[in-house]
Parts: structure tokens; C-alpha cells; sequence
């Protein structure tokens, strides 16, 4: 059986980090090696460069990482900026780490044209946020406050979601020499601490894209083997592979190549908890529409806080398709059924449109997608792979 074969690109989460934790080791860094040209990649080393500069002016774009982990760093380098904010990113949550940054020494206000303005001297000390909305919140302190001269500590004032992403924070500081005690809901943070690192980082492979294609292999007509990913990474979305696999998707792993190969697969439906893997909703539902059954995704009501509410974009782009689902506050049900094609909206949202991608293997009829260049955001090349594989263009 002919099997098609991606070399799957830089993880996003990882390059966010590692572009901070550089800047901060200064001559004690040596680069970062990220073959990524997203636009929120983009947007992180944008606004890295007009920091090395003396600008003032960050643009973060659609980013919300982008934004939410710059907002502390410039705060902790003691600059005043000002942050653009594009599409829906203005409209995503903020407030809390905003308001534990004026607690602790800046100034931020907001324009009626959606930019951020920023100055003062964020200080050391503690720190209290929610865990439930965003874990960027803490990602950001825990990048920064480690360079600021005093002790800090950050309290959780509920239980944390997306803890892997935290844990891929943890991972890249510890790499740069920065080290954080961790007891439960608590961070300790001691101040003065020096970024360094003796090479240049290398970012891994992205567990949140390769879902697409594992999805993808299991649907389609021929197999699926994706390179470059670590088995053994702290990326939470790693669980794709359990989850497929409990749906009853054959997926195969060869330590010699690194590699994973998923084969189309007799799916049966399932019931998903998507509290920690929020970014993996799309490509669960794009293979839970050929699964025999339901399939339902719940605690979801994050996903209504991303690029696009995805409980909406998710049951849209089924719907348009063809297929049956339906969403409520917190929860997405999938009738497993076959698509008849269409026009799929997909919101502007870089997940939907690879998600409406990955549904056309399986669909007889025509499927056009709108708003297909939103995969810039975070896979620039991934029409050109999906046409390499498959030989589909839209």
C-alpha cells in the first residue's frame, strides 16, 4: 500500500518560548532553530526585533501567545510599547494577567482601535490568576519574572487547564538554565537568574498539526507516516495518538525513523474530554464524522475563547459538509455519517480550514473551503503538503 510520508514542521508552542527565553540569555543565547514562518511565529520574533532595536511599536497580529507572553517581558526589560492587536485578539481574554501587571508596577490602557498601551516597571512578588482561562496567563510570568531581580511566587486560584502547555514552558526555561519549583497551585520563582543556553535551540515537532495528518491517514485511502515528532515530548497534544487509538484508528510507531504511521481505519465513536487538549478538538472531529456512532467532545467551553468560538466552527463546518452535529455550551456531538461536500465556512480559523481539508478524503462529492489563507497563522506550507500527499487542491 502506498504510503504518504510528512515531514511535520517546528512545534508552534516550543518556538514561542524558546525566541523569549534567547532574547532574555542575550550573548548567552545563540539562536533558535525554528524552520517555521507562521504568522504567530511571526509575530513573536517581530516583536522581539523591534525590542532589540529600541521600537516601540510590537506588532502581535492575530497571536494570542504572542501577546500574552510579551505583555510580562516587556513589563520585566522596564519599555514602554504599544501592541497591535489584529482580527479577533483584542476580543480574547486578558484581564486578569492585566490586572496582576499593574498590581505589580506597569501602566496598560487600551485604544479604541485595539491597541495595547504599556509602560512601568513590572516588579517581583506575588502573583495571583486564574488557571481556568488561559494558561498563557502563567506561561508569560513564568517566562519573565525569573529575570527580575526579586523572589516572585505565582498562586492558581482554580485548578489549571492546559497544565501540558505550562509544562512546555518549563521544559524550554529549563533548557535556558532558569529553574522554578513547582508545588501544586504554587510556582516559586527566584529572582536574578541568567538565560543561557550552549547551542542553538532546536525546536521539535509539532504534536498539534501532526493530528491533522494522523487523522488524515486514518480516513483516506493510504496510510499516513509522519516524521520529526519526539514520542517521548512534554507536548500535551501527544494524546492524539491514545485517543485515535481508542477509537479504534491503527496507528504504528518506528523508533529506528521516529516516525508514525496511521492506516485507514474502521472508527468507532467515543466519549472525549478536551479540557487539555483543546487544539486537538478540529482533527478529533474530522475523524469522529467517519466513525461509526457518536462521538462527543465535552468540557469544551474553552474552545469558545479561540481564533473562532470552535464549538460553533467545529458543528458549522460539519454541517456545511454534510455530516450531523450539534453543539451546546460546553459540549460537541458528532453523529458519525457521511459527508456530501460543499462550501465549508471555516471563520477565519487556521484549525477549521485543515480541518475541512482532512473531512474532503473521506467525501465523495466537491468540497470547496473559504478563508483557506488562515493557515498562515500557523502552517503556511500545509496546502502544499496536503496537495504532495494526496493530490487535492481547492
Amino acid at each position: 500500500m502506498d504510503v504518504k510520508e510528512v515531514r511535520i514542521i517546528p512545534s508552534k508552542s516550543f518556538g514561542h518560548r524558546a525566541y523569549i527565553c534567547d532574547l532574555l540569555a542575550g550573548d548567552e543565547g545563540h539562536g533558535v532553530i525554528c524552520d517555521l514562518d507562521s504568522d504567530d511565529i511571526r509575530a513573536t520574533r517581530s516583536c522581539i526585533e523591534a525590542l532589540e532595536k529600541g521600537e516601540d511599536t510590537l506588532d502581535a497580529g492575530e497571536s494570542g501567545s504572542t501577546l500574552r507572553f510579551m505583555l510580562p517581558l516587556v513589563g520585566a526589560l522596564g519599555r514602554d510599547a504599544a501592541f497591535i492587536t489584529r482580527g479577533r485578539l483584542a476580543e480574547r481574554p486578558i484581564l486578569p494577567l492585566e490586572e496582576e501587571l499593574t498590581a505589580h508596577g506597569m501602566k496598560i490602557s487600551h485604544s479604541d482601535n485595539g491597541e495595547i498601551i504599556v509602560s512601568g516597571q513590572l516588579v517581583s512578588g506575588v502573583y495571583r490568576l486564574p488557571g481556568d482561562i488561559s494558561s498563557q496567563f502563567i506561561t508569560g510570568l513564568l517566562l519573565s519574572l525569573p529575570y527580575l531581580e526579586g523572589d516572585s511566587r505565582i498562586e492558581l486560584l482554580s485548578e489549571l487547564k492546559s497544565k501540558a502547555y505550562v509544562d512546555i514552558t518549563l521544559s524550554v526555561l529549563r533548557d535556558y538554565g532558569v529553574s522554578i519549583e513547582e508545588h501544586g497551585n504554587i510556582y516559586e520563582i527566584k529572582g536574578g537568574q541568567k538565560y543561557s543556553c550552549s547551542r542553538a535551540y532546536e525546536v521539535e515537532g509539532d504534536w498539534s498539526q501532526a493530528a491533522f495528518w494522523l487523522a488524515a491517514g486514518l480516513i483516506g485511502d493510504a496510510p499516513v507516516r509522519v516524521r520529526g515528532l519526539r514520542a517521548d515530548s512534554v507536548q500535551g497534544d501527544r494524546k492524539i495518538i491514545e485517543i485515535l487509538r481508542n477509537m479504534g484508528g491503527r496507528i504504528e510507531y518506528d523508533d529506528e525513523t521516529s516516525s508514525f504511521t496511521s492506516f485507514p481505519s474502521d472508527l468507532k465513536g467515543a466519549e472525549i474530554d478536551v479540557s487539555e487538549v483543546p487544539d486537538l478538538a478540529p482533527a478529533i472531529a474530522a475523524a469522529a464524522a467517519f466513525a461509526r456512532g457518536d462521538t462527543r467532545l465535552f468540557n469544551a467551553g474553552r474552545l469558545r475563547l479561540k481564533e473562532s468560538d470552535r464549538i460553533d466552527s467545529i458543528v458549522g463546518c460539519l454541517t456545511d459538509l454534510g455530516f450531523s452535529a450539534e453543539g451546546s455550551a460546553d459540549e460537541i456531538l458528532i453523529r458519525g455519517s457521511s459527508g456530501t461536500g460543499g462550501t465549508a465556512r471555516t471563520y477565519g480559523d487556521h484549525r477549521i480550514v485543515m480541518m475541512a481539508a482532512v473531512l474532503s478524503l473521506g467525501i465523495d462529492g466537491d468540497v470547496r473551503i473559504e478563508d483557506k489563507e488562515a493557515v498562515r497563522k500557523s502552517y503556511p506550507a500545509f496546502f502544499d503538503e496536503f496537495e504532495n500527499c494526496f493530490g487535492k487542491r481547492f
